[in-house]
């Protein structure tokens, strides 16, 4: 039997982040059930988050000042800003190697699976192993058994992700979103040229359910084979293709937390809806829940109100309110509703643009006032009316309260 006093579970960006912000004070174990860390995914994040966390600001790969944003017909809506893509392999060994000098023990190959909570510590079991904790923080994601088993979310939809990091052949702008092919229930492409010549390119589907009935595989293939993109793509399937695939949950968390047990990252639900921008969100405020975990481990109050009491919030109500309304019209979306939706962001500032991507947007500002103005006099709005609705929806759980 092992013993520890924090069980991280999940080996991606999240369990890291927050495993090595509490290294240094409290042993540690991070469980994942891979052979070996995962490094499936790519991030873009603002600036301010890599300026905020100098000890990995030298993983990022290279920075952006404009994002595109295009319809199925080259409507293009150009948004200015400082954006950055991170290098997810020095990333990952940044985090694990100062995981690792810290004295934390990484198990690889291990899948957690039960766990019992009993007077004073909890004891979960992953693979053959028995490990005893004071705490267990769950950032297995759209995995995690115990998010589905103690019914804490809501779950309303999720991204599909599936992509490859593919060989340009010449510069490209960065794609945000591009509905390339037109469609009723469309998917988006996005393109992120790195430091190296290459770009990560995936195609992202909302929907309702994890299952789908499409293969995004053929779409991905169709994009970057045969549509204009193919112009600047050079793309050979093979053992050195570096493949990316992600489920990400939306939905809304009411229990993030239960005796003993913390949820963070994706498990947490700590990222915008409407965006799946969660690694901002993350280096936003890993560190403060890190900090009131810190308290609750120190003073041995470790039940769930406590733990409750502790973690910060990710986003302000409204901001959460506005980015879940966003991506219930985003569930039903079509190529034209698309299409009007980057009319929009042309029209709007860049500033209110970046600030409802990364869930930012100040609700108590006069630039609120102007837009649901806007939502009023036009009929087909989707931001306007998205802010109106969720003023409403919080005006009305105030009058309950």
């Amino acid at each position: 039997m092992l013993s520890t006093d924090v069980i991280v579970a999940g080996g991606g960006i999240a369990g890291l982040l927050i495993a090595t912000a509490l290294a240094p004070r409290y042993s540690v174990i991070l469980l994942e059930q891979s052979d070996s860390l995962p490094r499936n995914k790519y991030w873009l994040t603002d600036a301010q988050a890599a300026h905020d966390n100098p000890q990995i600001r030298g993983c990022v790969d290279r920075s952006y000042d404009f994002l595109d944003f295009v319809a199925f017909d080259g409507l293009t809506a150009t948004i200015h800003g400082k954006y950055c893509i991170w290098d997810t392999d020095a990333l990952i060994e940044s985090l694990s190697g100062q995981l690792l000098a810290n004295g934390a023990r990484l198990l690889t190959g291990h899948r957690l699976y039960t766990f019992n909570c009993e007077k004073g510590r909890i004891s979960v079991r992953a693979n053959a192993k028995t490990i005893q904790a004071k705490l267990l923080i769950d950032c297995m994601g759209f995995g995690s058994p115990i998010v589905g088993a103690k019914d804490v979310a809501t779950i309303s939809g999720y991204y599909i992700v599936q992509g490859c990091e593919v060989v340009l052949t010449g510069e490209v702008r960065p794609i945000a979103l591009d509905n390339v092919v037109l469609g009723r229930n469309p998917a988006f492409f996005e393109l992120f040229p790195t430091s190296k010549g290459t770009a990560h390119a995936a195609i992202i589907l909302p929907s309702r359910s994890y299952k789908i009935d499409r293969s995004l595989q053929k779409e991905f293939s169709f994009i970057v084979t045969q549509s204009h993109y193919s112009e600047h793509i050079c793309w050979k399937t093979g053992p050195d293709e570096k493949p990316y695939f992600g489920i990400v949950p939306v939905g809304r968390l009411h229990k993030p937390a239960l005796d003993r047990i913390v949820f963070f990252g994706e498990a947490g639900q700590a990222n915008p809806a409407a965006s799946a921008t969660g690694f901002t969100r993350f280096l936003r405020e890993y560190r403060r829940v890190a900090d009131g975990l810190t308290e609750c481990l120190d003073a041995g109050q470790l039940d769930r109100k406590h733990l409750l009491g502790a973690l910060p919030p990710y986003m302000t109500r409204t901001n959460r309110a506005f980015q879940e309304s966003l991506f219930d019209s985003i569930l039903s979306f079509d190529s034209d509703r698309f299409r009007l939706l980057v009319e929009e962001l042309k029209k709007y500032p860049d500033q209110i643009v970046n600030d409802f991507l990364f869930a930012e947007y100040d609700f108590r500002s006069s630039k609120t006032l102007g837009i649901a103005l806007d939502a009023l006099l036009r009929r087909k709005s989707i931001l306007g009316k998205n802010m109106l609705k969720t003023i409403a929806v919080l005006c009305r759980q105030r009058r309950l309260l």
